[in-house]
């Protein structure tokens, strides 16, 4: 019996330690399972606040290239001048934030050459005349006042030395536009001040979108220029009408006092097709439409007053106390070509000083481009112009002979080039051919055919004609 239960302690005292063992061990692996476990939550949780960490690093990044991208265009948009409150548009300007003020820079210069070639000579000089000069140079500033309704226009221009001293009087810096516009509803404005009186569509056209290096002769014998007045006008989709009122033509910066002359000029043109900015160039370059077609007529009177004793006026080859006269013109083009053309009359009634009392004067001018690539245009242009009984004058040191004539008739022809398609240079060349005998100035009836700034001039008596012309430009815009 003490045998069975002393054994039986044995048995239990040596199962104990084992058990407990067992326990331990089993204990062991729970804990470790608990530390794996925990280790994996660990990691689990590093990595979420690693992948946040990425996150918030990630949005600072890409939030400063918003704003860098965001900056930049906003520099670009001052560039451009979409909302922006100074930039380059059309021009440089500034503007107030509403746009209600506005102020545009522009500017243009030309430098011209030209040689000259007279068989036998002119009334002043050799039979060759060439050399540089400055053809047109000049700052124009634009905008608006107080609301884009009211606008503005302010040209300064510098004169040639037409004397040809090294110091010269007569050269000088002085205004071309100077007015001030009110715009109104259903398209109609009124304009007052110095701007070029509505009449030759050729003048009315810049010079820095002409086809040719200058204008025609007969442009120079029947424009209107630069005139102080005021001008009522109405322009819609297809129709601008205007009336200008002021102190005759070519009145460009005279004293109210010293005129005494009324003059009316009135034009109306039709939009067949196109847009209306197509109107304003003669070289076809810039048009916004694939094609265009415009028609436009005009007429312009003036009368001098009467208690203005032995005056006239120079206009249309008459030197003339009243004058009236008429204009149609028809242009067409698209993208590559474009053509234009005009017919002109002027009749000068009452002239003083043994002036004739109707001396009648016209013209004609046809002209055309086509473009032979991209940056390259060929053209070509003709005028024919006349005035009556010019033959029978004498006066301004040329005889009465049978070439004291008053006719124009000289070929154009010659090409634009626009060095990679860029509109603000632009190159020009062309030669020009006189058939007939060029008249300038006299007594009675008084042509005006050549100027220092076309490059004719006065044939001299006993010449048979047969005057040319070659002028080459560079032109820039900004």
């Amino acid at each position: 019996m003490k045998t069975c239960v002393i054994a039986s302690l044995l048995t239990v005292g040596m199962a104990a330690p084992a058990h407990a063992q067992d326990q331990r061990e089993h204990e062991i692996a729970e804990l470790r399972s608990m530390v794996e476990t925990l280790r994996g939550e660990v990691d689990v949780l590093r990595a979420e606040d690693s992948d946040q960490w990425l996150s918030e690093r990630r949005s600072e990044q890409i939030r400063g290239i918003v704003q860098d991208v965001l900056a930049d265009a906003d520099t670009r948009a001052s560039l451009q001048g979409a909302a922006a409150t100074s930039g380059y548009k059309g021009g440089f300007f500034v503007q107030s934030a509403d746009g209600n003020w506005t102020l545009k820079l522009n500017g243009q210069i030309q430098v011209r050459w030209n040689y000259n070639h007279a068989p036998n000579g002119t009334t002043t000089n050799a039979d060759e005349e060439y050399g540089f000069h400055i053809r047109r140079a000049k700052l124009k500033f634009s905008g608006n006042v107080i609301d884009p309704s009211w606008g503005y226009k302010i040209t300064i221009g510098n004169d040639r030395n037409k004397s040809g001293a090294v110091v010269d009087n007569n050269a000088n810096t002085y205004l071309e536009d100077a007015w001030i516009n009110k715009k109104m509803d259903d398209g109609w404005y009124f304009k007052a001040g110095q701007f070029k009186a509505p009449y030759l569509r050729e003048e009315v056209v810049s010079s820095s979108a002409q086809l040719t290096v200058e204008r025609s002769m007969i442009n120079n014998q029947f424009t209107y220029g630069w005139a102080q007045g005021i001008e009522l006008g109405s322009k819609n989709e297809d129709l601008w009408g205007r009336v200008w009122y002021g102190d005759g033509p070519n009145s460009l910066n005279q004293y109210g006092n010293d005129n005494g002359i009324n003059s009316l000029v009135g034009r109306l043109d039709y939009k067949l097709s196109g847009d209306w900015r197509d109107w304003k160039t003669l070289s076809g370059r810039g048009i916004k439409s694939d094609s265009y077609a415009f028609v436009g007529a005009a007429f312009q009177w003036f009368n001098i007053s009467h208690d203005r004793a032995n005056s006239d006026h120079e206009y249309g080859g008459a030197d003339a106390t009243r004058s009236y006269g008429f204009t149609v013109d028809a242009s067409v083009g698209g993208q590559g070509w474009t053509a234009f053309t005009y017919f002109t009359y002027a009749d000068g009634k009452n002239g003083g000083g043994g002036n004739p009392d109707d001396a009648q004067g016209w013209g004609w001018v046809m002209q055309g481009g086509i473009d032979v690539c991209d940056d390259v245009q060929i053209f070509g242009r003709y005028e024919l112009g006349d005035i009556r009984n010019f033959s029978s004058a004498s006066g301004g040191g040329i005889a009465a002979t049978d070439h004291r004539n008053g006719h124009d008739s000289t070929v154009t022809v010659g090409l634009n080039y626009w060095p990679a398609s860029i509109r603000n240079v632009k190159f020009t060349a062309d030669l020009g051919y006189a058939f007939s005998f060029i008249n300038n100035g006299g007594s009675v009836p008084s042509a005006d055919y050549t100027s220092s700034g076309n490059g004719w001039r006065a044939d001299e008596d006993g010449s048979e004609g047969g005057q040319w012309l070659i002028r080459t430009q560079m032109q820039l815009l900004f």
